[in-house]
C-alpha cells in the first residue's frame, strides 16, 4: 500500500482536533525506533504504533498488529531491519481485525498514523481484500 509523500492530502480531510498527539524516540536495550499516537476526534479513539528500526523513506515496510500492552516487548523481539507494530485494544480479536481493515482501506485514522511514519509504502498481510 502506497502512502502519500506529504501529509497534506491526509490531514486536509480530517477534523482539526484529529492528529498526531505523540511522537517520541524509543531507545532501550532491545528496541530502537519511534512511538507514535494519533487521536481521531470524529471516532473518539486513540491509535498507537511503534516504528521499529528506521522506517523513514522505506518501501514495503511490514505492518503487523499486536496488543498495545505488548508493543515494546514485541518490538524488542523483532528480527527485521524495520517494521511497524500497530497497537490493538482489548476488544474481540475478530472485531479488532475488521476495524483495522476498515481503517486501512478507507483512509481512516490508522492510515493517517502510518503516513506519519515516513515510510513510502507498507505491506499489510492482515488487511482483507473485501474490507472496502
Amino acid at each position: 500500500m502506497m502512502l502519500p509523500r506529504t501529509l497534506t492530502a491526509v490531514v486536509a480531510g480530517t477534523a482539526s482536533r484529529s492528529g498526531l498527539t505523540m511522537d517520541r524516540q524509543v531507545a532501550t536495550a532491545t528496541v530502537r525506533g519511534r512511538l507514535l499516537a494519533y487521536h481521531d476526534a470524529d471516532g473518539g479513539h486513540d491509535y498507537v504504533a511503534l516504528m521499529v528500526g528506521d522506517v523513514q523513506g522505506g518501501e514495503d515496510v511490514p505492518v503487523r498488529a499486536v496488543g498495545e500492552e505488548r508493543l515494546l516487548l514485541e518490538g524488542g523481539r523483532s528480527s527485521l531491519p524495520a517494521e511497524i507494530l500497530v497497537g490493538t485494544g482489548d476488544r474481540d480479536e475478530a472485531a479488532e481485525q475488521r476495524e483495522l481493515d476498515r481503517q486501512m482501506c478507507c483512509d481512516g485514522p490508522l492510515r493517517c498514523l502510518l503516513c506519519h511514519s515516513g515510510a513510502r509504502s507498507v505491506t499489510v498481510d492482515w488487511c482483507s481484500v473485501d474490507a472496502a
